[in-house]
């Protein structure tokens, strides 16, 4: 095989490291094609033929690669590139430059030397044939899971929070949801702002939250349909019940709603999306507004508390007595960079969202003094979509996130009253570590509803934490899917069947 046996010596190192699958069959048909010789009666077409076979097998290779690899099928690649187009050069850089483990690299190449220096010395071909014998050996005691999907499904679809009609002059409180992209605990962990006193200001903190996606548009989605139980991805595009969406019901009590953002929102036809099938009223866009920062495909950015600063003169300027607000930021989103910033790709990456973290907090941080500010009461829930997977995984290099794995779906959701009895007082934040999703946010605003925390009477926090829903966790893109099974977790994909993941690659 001469230098073939290189690609089957490194493909079962990363295979063994955890890097990439292993289709045994499929690597097998392969080594056959490539060992099987020309017949006797072609050997005067050999040249010509060998040049065929070689091409063929070059992109046999590749094709295997990609198969045997965690990312999605070429396919589905393809078509969301189609979709959403095509990122800056630069961002491309960027990615390119975080893809590659130069430990790994290196040892790559040390392969390719060994073989290069045995290859006329030793037969690699039967030593390539042993360690493709050990795969099936290996796997063979492996546990296949079954996800049991159906009945949790079944489960979650009987829950519902119901935010029903309450007495006449109540509630008398704003709802301000803050709707953060790219923003998970393990990234906050990456460049130590995990204990960052931004979240000491909050007076719930979810510290195992899972926003079930990875990806911006379904996230939204399942937050404005927070009313009912975890649905699956295929059924966040189809309607479902009336009592499902949360900014419905909020108009049922009486709320001018709004939809406002950060960002054009024509990126995955997101604000067109989310409107429909959130059931949001037209968002306003941040016209007006210098931008701070670029997004990966060179759209522009606009500063957070500048964007919330508008809306809320508009809300008061509106003259409602009780107003709910959706705002989507992408202040954090992978490849951005700040207005006016050349070679911003050879930045530490580390270093950069470390910058628009704590940007993001202080301009949150001072919308909220704006709020406090107003005399008016308000409940801000901050929820980010996903993580950014800024340290990547074994399974993942960083930034990619096509398999929604703990640390990029497990995020920092947390809620803030502001007003009457609040706002003077020091914050006692209760942390609650249960496994939960966005029907906790849903049961902690039907509850604020029901008995209003800015009452002269007030509430009973501790009442309300004891009776938080709990969700298993189930976290799933388009065709991947993760499920957590006591200790372990069940990974659902390309292959269309169920494997356990090692404790190493989930985390």
């Amino acid at each position: 095989m001469g230098l073939w046996s290189f690609y089957f010596l490194a493909k079962l190192y990363l295979y063994f490291r955890g890097f990439i699958r292993f289709d045994f069959f499929l690597n097998l048909l392969f080594l056959v094609f490539l060992i099987i010789p020309f017949s006797k009666q072609l050997k005067r077409h050999h040249k010509s033929l060998a040049v065929v076979k070689f091409s063929a097998s070059a992109v046999l290779s590749l094709l295997l690669l990609w198969h045997d690899s965690w990312l999605p099928s070429l396919w589905d690649s393809i078509n969301f590139v189609e979709q959403g187009g095509m990122p800056s050069r630069e961002y491309v850089y960027r990615f390119l430059l975080g893809f590659f483990n130069l430990w790994e690299v290196a040892v790559l190449a040390a392969i390719l030397v060994f073989c290069m220096l045995v290859r006329n010395r030793i037969r690699l071909t039967p030593v390539v044939v042993v360690l493709l014998l050990i795969v099936p050996l290996r796997e063979f005691g492996q546990h296949r899971g079954e996800g049991g999907l159906d009945a949790f499904y079944r489960s979650e679809s009987a829950r519902v929070i119901r935010l029903d009609k309450v007495k006449q002059g109540s509630p008398d409180f704003d709802i301000i949801i803050l709707h953060i992209c790219s923003l998970a605990w393990d990234d906050l962990k990456a460049v130590a702002m995990e204990d960052s006193a931004f979240f000491k200001q909050f007076n719930y903190v979810f510290t195992n939250f899972n926003s079930v996606t990875s990806y911006s548009n379904p996230s939204a989605i399942r937050l404005l349909r927070a009313d009912c139980g975890q649905s699956s991805h295929d059924a966040l595009y189809n309607e479902v019940p009336e009592k499902c969406y949360l900014f419905d019901a909020l108009r049922g009590q009486g709320y001018k709603t709004y939809f406002t953002l950060n960002h054009d929102g024509t990126y995955g036809h997101f604000a067109t999306e989310v409107k429909h099938l959130g059931h949001l009223d037209e968002p306003i866009l941040p016209t007006g507004l210098p931008a701070q920062a670029y997004n990966f495909d060179g759209s522009p950015i606009y500063d957070d508390y500048g964007v919330l600063e508008k809306w809320w003169k508009m809300r008061q300027e509106g003259k409602s007595r009780r107003a709910a607000v959706y705002y989507n930021t992408i202040s954090m989103h992978d490849g951005h960079h700040w207005v006016g910033e050349k070679d911003w790709w050879k930045r530490n990456s580390l270093e950069e969202y470390k910058e628009f973290a704590q940007k993001l907090f202080a301009d949150i941080r001072k919308f909220s003094d704006l709020v406090a500010s107003s005399g008016r009461n308000a409940v801000i829930i901050f929820v980010p979509e996903h993580g950014l997977s800024l340290r990547g995984s074994t399974l993942q290099a960083p930034g990619l996130r096509d398999i929604p794995l703990p640390p990029i779906t497990i995020v920092p959701a947390a809620v803030k009253l502001v007003g009457k009895g609040w706002n003077a007082a020091p914050v006692q934040t209760q942390v609650i570590s249960t496994p939960v999703s966005y029907l906790a946010l849903s049961y902690i605003l039907a509850s604020f509803l029901e008995r209003n925390p800015f009452a002269p009477d007030g509430f009973k926090s501790q009442e309300i934490i004891h009776h938080i829903p709990e969700t298993d966790f189930v976290a799933e893109n388009q065709g991947v899917r993760i499920v957590k099974k006591g200790p372990d977790y069940l990974f659902y994909g390309k292959e269309k069947k169920w494997i356990t993941l090692s404790a190493k690659s989930v985390m």
